[in-house]
């Protein structure tokens, strides 16, 4: 009788500190769900750093863990759109949750066009900037979600997800609070410059606008390369954003023209808070 007890209480024990594994296309959605999920979960990265979500593959490994896992959380980066249904079939029970679901989408920003005036031939087809995480208000938006998929999973521990939502959303508050302070100088619309259009949505909450180096997804070519070094010096441009994810040799070409400054920054850091302080302190000092 013993024994049958012992056997009841750590197969009860083992339900109840039982960790779901979770995967997520980039690190900057682990670091949300890890704020919600705490020790509750195990997070793995689909796109690994320094690598671009336009093109990555999985290494073996990864599938492997896509065969171990529960819950899938979705963002809108390209890698998706070839291997989400390559994961279904791998896992026919994992669930997929959009991360992204009810965020206002944009379009994505290309070289002399505003925000709803342009589009990507070269990455999403649809036109619409898949760099949703880039916004304090739209972060807010998938910690939400996050908690909702969460909860709806593991519903005994609801309270605990609840308790670390409303901490993360303070955080998310007190990140957006930082922004603004770094900003407070700058003028509405005014004008940075990126290699790839990654900010559109930091760009578009904080009324400011990023002027894209490449064309359509791809490096300009000489007489393209002209029109944007003149382009940054009539619009006055201090730095150039380039990503470790895409060679920045245009960009130091443009900075030996121009005399601009180059700043690498991606906005797949795991460090979303800081990471979006940081690019707004670059902006603010300029």
């Amino acid at each position: 009788m013993k024994k049958i007890i012992f056997l009841l209480g750590s197969v009860l024990y083992s339900l109840a500190y039982a960790k779901s594994n979770i995967i997520v296309s980039i690190p900057p959605q682990k670091t949300f769900v890890q704020k919600i999920a705490k020790d509750k979960a195990e997070v793995t990265v689909m796109v690994e750093p320094g690598n671009s979500p336009h093109s990555y593959e999985p290494k073996p490994s990864q599938m492997v863990s896509i065969s171990k896992a529960d819950l899938y959380f979705s963002i809108g980066v390209e890698f998706e759109n070839v291997w989400l249904d390559r994961f279904k079939a791998q896992n026919p029970k994992l669930k997929f949750v959009n991360m992204d679901n009810e965020v206002p989408k944009i379009q994505i920003a290309e070289r002399h066009q505003h925000e709803n005036e342009h589009h990507d031939e070269g990455h999403r087809h649809d036109g619409r900037d898949p760099h949703t995480w880039t916004s304090p208000k739209n972060v807010a938006i998938m910690a939400k979600n996050i908690f909702a998929a969460l909860a709806e999973t593991d519903p005994a521990n609801e309270p605990f997800y609840r308790s670390n939502l409303e901490c993360f959303i303070k955080e998310i508050q007190d990140t957006d609070a930082q922004i603004k302070k770094a900003l407070k100088e700058i003028k509405p619309k005014s004008k940075f410059m990126v290699f790839h259009p990654s900010w559109g949505y930091f760009a578009h909450e904080y009324d400011l606008i990023q002027i894209a180096v490449e064309v359509e997804g791809k490096t300009p070519k000489p007489k393209e390369m002209i029109e944007v070094i003149n382009e940054a010096k009539e619009q006055k441009v201090k730095v150039i954003f380039t990503q470790p994810e895409f060679s920045d040799k245009s960009a130091q070409i443009i900075a030996r023209e121009t005399g601009i400054v180059v700043k690498k920054i991606s906005p797949l850091d795991p460090n979303w808070s800081e990471n979006l302080i940081n690019i707004a302190n670059e902006i603010g000092n300029k």
